[in-house]
């Protein structure tokens, strides 16, 4: 399994973390345009709760790179992972919100670098996120791999735990 971790998990595990930290950052640069994106999905009643769109809008990022730069190192892996997985879902239900009631939004995940999905949301978008669950679901399975700083972080409480009972 060593060689599995290390060809498939620790890549996937980067570059998992690695898009989630780009699209972070898109967002923050214009919290503004990915706040009138949250309002366009009108998951919010706009009357009662237009401060939800706001606190969306400024928490999503954040988590968002949180995560993404926790998987890059490999630091606290499963708890990144679990938390994306959640976020990923709830991307997922939006989308099929939005499809299901015939919406015409243009998805704000990723600004001009919406890749491979263009244009308003459809079925690719679905698609994109499953893919990118799969990808959490890997390493929330599988944890960060031999390279990542979980790795050194659980030989190093074995050693101390090693020399306190000799």
């Amino acid at each position: 399994m060593k060689i599995l971790d290390i060809l498939l998990v620790t890549p996937v595990r980067i570059a998992l973390g690695a898009l989630f930290v780009f699209a972070a950052f898109l967002k923050l640069k214009d919290p503004q345009a990915f706040a009138e994106s949250v309002k366009a999905f009108k998951i919010f009643d706009l009357d009662t709760a237009a401060h939800l769109v706001v606190m969306a809008a400024f928490a999503i990022p954040w988590l968002e790179m949180l995560c993404g730069i926790l998987l890059i190192f490999g630091l606290w892996t499963r708890a990144a992972a679990l938390v994306l997985t959640g976020l990923i879902l709830a991307f997922i239900a939006g989308i099929i919100s939005v499809l299901i009631r015939d919406l015409d939004v243009s998805c704000g995940c990723f600004g001009d670098y919406e890749w491979p999905c263009k244009g308003n949301i459809g079925t690719c978008h679905v698609f994109r996120n499953i893919v990118l669950l799969a990808a959490a679901l890997l390493v929330l399975w599988r944890s960060g791999g031999p390279i990542s700083l979980d790795r050194l972080r659980l030989k190093t409480k074995t050693v101390d735990s090693d020399q306190a009972q000799a």
